[in-house]
């Protein structure tokens, strides 16, 4: 299973950015992701805009499913290593 994430261009404290990831739809592979971002630009666009009114998408990604696990554990360590500060 494959997932649309956009990374988006502003930066935190600490060098953060936000993303954001759709959980539907998922896709079957990178290509079906892919396709789906060029036939609905629009409404990918739009909804980020409305998610993050100030800031501007840097870059779209579709990711496989074992990628993203190893991204979202290795952020939730990070996230609490520094709440421990």
């Amino acid at each position: 299973m494959w997932f649309l994430v956009a990374v988006m261009m502003t930066v935190y404290d600490g060098g953060k950015k936000d993303i954001f990831i759709w959980h539907t739809p998922n896709f079957e592979s990178s290509q079906t992701c892919l396709d789906f971002v060029e036939n609905n630009q629009a409404e990918v666009y739009g909804h980020l805009v409305k998610q993050f009114p100030n800031d501007k998408l840097e870059k779209l990604f579709c990711v496989p499913e074992d990628k993203l696990r190893n991204f979202l554990d290795y952020w939730k360590k990070q996230q609490q290593g520094q709440q421990s500060l």
